[in-house]
């Protein structure tokens, strides 16, 4: 009775979330590096201790891009934006699934039971291509970019992961998925994730970054936005706080929320109290994004 007592002072969220899914996309340093990956186990460990249930969802692109170099291949990049090939597409694949491979065996060296899935597996994430990408070349003249096998997101089928997570299993999702006719498809983890946690109600739908959250100036943690509401995103975007490759992120936060997560964060992963601290104390460790 004591330690449920201790456990309740120290992590005061816990019981709002006892039961409840949450959603976590996570990558870089917390899979390149054994002693995060370790760590980021153990923090899954105890929120599956306090009757949490993680949905894990992970990308790969700069891993992507140094086995691309490692076969020497080209590494082919429009408007900042990957296009992805018959042979890239081959490569993610690869990667993805040794990386999905590696947080599996670590989880389960923590005495957690988990298990892979693709996009593809059980219709998880069911995507369409892209539309081509339209804007400025380097010399300012429009341009119009078609790149690839590169998806996104239609919608997800909760079925399997709800099946999993109620019998106590970690679902690790990655985002290599397909459209309607089987075709296969890269699909932008952060993305992916949004789908995911709207899919299967997750309470909460946690971003793992590489910076300490939304910033008001760039490059200054001093300035970072502790929440905003949804309804705030295109005047931030409008202002350029909001910009560049934190759009995408922040928008997936956005649609989780839109669509019925109570919660999301945007946390810096290089912080080791990030995900418990967010999710379970009082404390901010990066930005809230509300309805």
């Amino acid at each position: 009775m004591k330690r449920i007592e201790s456990m309740m002072t120290r992590y005061p969220r816990a019981p709002k979330l006892r039961g409840k899914k949450v959603v976590i996309k996570f990558g870089g340093s917390s899979i390149e590096n054994p002693v995060e990956l370790e760590r980021f186990a153990r923090d899954m460990a105890l929120l599956v201790s306090l009757d949490i249930r993680p949905v894990l969802v992970h990308g790969g692109g700069p891993e992507i891009t140094e086995e691309m170099k490692r076969r020497n291949l080209p590494v082919k990049k429009v408007l900042g934006l990957r296009i992805t090939d018959d042979v890239t597409l081959e490569v993610a694949k690869g990667v993805l699934s040794r990386i999905n491979d590696k947080v599996v065996r670590a989880l389960q060296t923590a005495g957690l039971s988990a298990i892979g899935l693709a996009g593809t597996e059980c219709n998880s994430i069911l995507c369409k291509k892209m539309p081509h990408i339209k804007g400025k070349d380097e010399k300012g003249m429009d341009i119009e970019v078609d790149l690839g096998w590169v998806g996104e997101p239609l919608r997800s089928d909760p079925r399997t992961m709800d099946h999993l997570v109620r019998r106590g299993i970690i679902p690790v999702i990655y985002p290599i998925c397909g459209d309607e006719d089987g075709q296969l498809m890269n699909v932008n983890a952060d993305t992916a994730a949004c789908y995911v946690a709207k899919a299967v109600q997750a309470e909460d739908f946690v971003l793992v970054t590489d910076v300490p959250g939304l910033m008001r100036v760039f490059g200054e943690p001093s300035s970072v936005i502790a929440e905003i509401k949804v309804a705030e995103f295109q005047t931030l975007v409008s202002e350029g706080v909001v910009k560049d490759g934190m759009i995408p992120k922040l928008e997936a936060c956005v649609i989780a929320v839109r669509d019925g997560v109570r919660t999301a964060h945007m946390i810096d992963g290089k912080n080791p109290e990030a995900i418990i601290g967010q999710l379970l104390t009082e404390k901010n460790y990066g930005t809230r994004i509300v309805p």
